[in-house]
């Protein structure tokens, strides 16, 4: 294994052990093979007048549109695969209304997307430096009709009732208590974004994680960082976050 891989792999099993997921699976198996239909059911909604929305990208077209090595410079980037995210299993808030947020720490999602693409992310060289620095996963995904536009509804929602933070149990069923939500001043990219932190109620194992979520049309980026030798203070760079959107949109527009 090479030692960008080791690095990226070692930083997102300390990230899993914090407790904090990103939001990932529950992908629809039949996806690609529906995607003409989506995308003529999709232009057909669109009022007259207006530029009809990109069509849901599918799994092959997001793999490109994710973050590469080459596409930002000082960070670590690798693939994730479906399976490597799947095996987190379902999260659950105790609370109905917390479940959007709860979800962002186990491997399946409501709205599901209709495909999705992963990667991790390290600053180049941080864990050899003693681990302080940016690491974290992307999640990019399509949604069909307007499953984008509910995800950030119900998320919004979610921020707003359960700031104070709500029990909750992970993939595997263990208690995964989250101690406060809190939201933050979110980016001006896409059609809509969000940013906020998520807490583990854990004070000697858990920690902080920063999420950004951004939706463009049909699309959701789920973005979120931590900082491994600083697990109360996370970050998430705006590079990362910014030219990820960028890349998604441009693959959009073509």
């Amino acid at each position: 294994m090479s030692k960008s891989v080791s690095r990226v792999v070692l930083a997102a099993t300390a990230v899993a052990a914090l407790g904090l997921l990103t939001a990932c699976g529950g992908d629809d198996s039949d996806g690609d093979k529906k995607s003409d239909k989506s995308s003529e059911k999709t232009a057909e909604k669109t009022p007259g007048g207006e530029k009809p929305a990109a069509p849901p990208l599918s799994k092959a077209a997001l793999q490109k549109a994710v973050l590469a090595k080459s596409d930002v410079k000082g960070f670590e980037i690798e693939t994730m695969t479906e399976k490597e995210f799947t095996d987190g299993g379902e999260a659950k808030a105790a609370k109905a209304e917390c479940q959007p947020v709860a979800q962002l720490m186990g491997a399946k999602t409501n709205p599901a997307p209709k495909a999705s693409a992963y990667v991790t992310f390290a600053s180049a060289g941080a864990l050899e430096k003693g681990g302080a620095g940016a690491t974290g996963m992307i999640r990019v995904s399509s949604y069909a009709d307007s499953g984008a536009e509910q995800t950030l509804k119900d998320l919004k929602g979610a921020l707003g009732t359960c700031a104070g933070g709500f029990a909750a149990t992970d993939g595997t069923g263990q208690k995964s208590d989250v101690a406060k939500v809190e939201q933050l001043t979110a980016p001006k990219l896409g059609d809509e974004a969000l940013a906020f932190t998520v807490t583990d109620a854990d004070k000697k194992d858990g920690g902080t994680v920063k999420f950004t979520v951004v939706r463009s049309g049909a699309h959701v980026s789920v973005i979120f960082g931590v900082d491994l030798m600083n697990p109360n203070k996370p970050v998430l760079p705006e590079t990362v976050v910014s030219t990820q959107v960028s890349k998604l949109e441009k693959a959009l527009a073509k």
